[in-house]
């Protein structure tokens, strides 16, 4: 009798111990997530909800995965902030900086990647094939804090070309329209988005001036990524790059 009810008890124990797993597994991790406005990736369609490429992915990954990820809309240089002091767990699409690694943690798989370009007035004859030969008497405007990759970056550091920072890249299009800039340097999906939604195309033309192809990343909080393992978060977020609904995101918003 004695071995039967132990037996028994082993049993409910176990049985318990494996419910007890199943919840734990089964319980989302949380992420909240800064991003700035940035058609196509991120923005505010006409009834002002959130939308885009990188909204619409995070969808798909809270679908499809134990991940729960809440997006919020903020300007760049705020963004960065309240993820540097760990007000919010990551910030994304970033570019990696060494400056930047200093306060953000970054995996190391990217989110999505694309090609720093410049705009130009469609009748001004202006050739970049070089951006560090460019000089300083052309007007770069481009949006503050903002990354465009390491040539462009260490150009404007090396002080080889005249850059002005600015909110907005709409703001940055205004002074381009306006005379009061010669070029802006943005990435291509944002730049193709937004010529097609301020309708420019055909007055405003896109300069390439690299080959290079900038990646961009989640950047967690250090309290965040000293909580969870960073790279098993991307490997979550990328695993629905092969579903068709993935490509169908791609095909909707970036091409």
């Amino acid at each position: 009798m004695r071995l039967s009810n132990l037996f028994i008890s082993r049993v409910i124990a176990s049985f318990l111990t494996l419910i007890s797993f199943t919840v734990l597994a089964q319980v989302p991790i949380k992420i909240s997530v800064v991003a700035p406005l940035s058609a196509p990736f991120v923005y505010q369609d006409n009834s002002g909800h959130k939308s885009g490429f990188l909204v619409e992915l995070i969808a798909l990954v809270n679908k499809n995965t134990d991940l729960e990820i809440d997006i919020s809309i903020m300007p760049w240089a705020r963004a960065m902030h309240e993820v540097k002091v760990n007000n919010i767990d990551a910030l994304m699409p970033t570019i990696y900086t060494k400056e930047r690694s200093q306060h953000l943690i970054f995996p190391k798989l990217p989110i999505l990647s694309f090609t720093t370009v410049l705009l130009k007035r469609a009748e001004d004859n202006i050739l970049v094939e070089d951006i560090t030969k460019l000089g300083t008497e052309k007007v770069i405007v481009k949006i503050r804090d903002m990354s465009m990759g390491k040539t462009f970056d260490d150009a404007e550091k090396n002080a080889q070309i005249n850059v002005i920072e600015v909110r907005g890249f709409d703001n940055a299009i205004r002074m381009l329209a306006q005379s009061r800039a010669d070029l802006v340097a943005c990435v291509d999906y944002i730049a193709n988005s937004s010529l097609k939604r301020l309708n420019l195309r055909g007055k405003v033309d896109l300069v390439y001036f690299s080959d290079e192809t900038t990646l961009a990343f989640f950047a967690f909080s250090p309290n965040f990524a000293a909580k969870h393992d960073v790279n098993l978060i991307m490997d979550k977020i990328n695993s629905v790059t092969d579903t068709p609904e993935y490509k169908a995101l791609v095909v909707k918003f970036l091409k």
